[in-house]
């Protein structure tokens, strides 16, 4: 006999108990890669947070710091530590240094 879609069981997917184990909140000045959306593979800075699981991310180009873009952590991978801003702190946070970090990232 042949089977119908509508005869099938479908299987329930195992319950995860606190979704918000998969993600972690991503901090300020860490260079991130989009894995997701139409900018996947593209690399950022992380230049603000917003309630979890969002973030702000520049690029220093097309997203400067005075038009940043809202993404979920879900959809970036963390390509190391965060970058040390110096003696100056994240006060000095440019769209010019964005560039040369993420400039230093493609290199390594």
């Amino acid at each position: 006999p042949t089977r119908r879609s509508s005869d099938l069981v479908l299987k329930s997917l195992p319950f995860r108990k606190n979704k918000m184990e998969r993600t972690q909140m991503i901090p300020v000045c860490t260079v991130v890669e989009s894995l997701a959306g139409r900018d996947k593979g593209h690399l950022y800075v992380v230049v603000g947070s917003l309630a979890y699981p969002y973030v702000w991310i520049a690029d220093g180009r097309k997203y400067n710091l005075d038009k940043p873009k809202k993404k979920n952590c879900r959809h970036l991978r963390i390509l190391g530590t965060s970058v040390s801003t110096g003696s100056a702190g994240p006060a000095r946070i440019s769209n010019e240094w964005i560039r040369s970090v993420l400039n230093r990232a493609v290199k390594n």
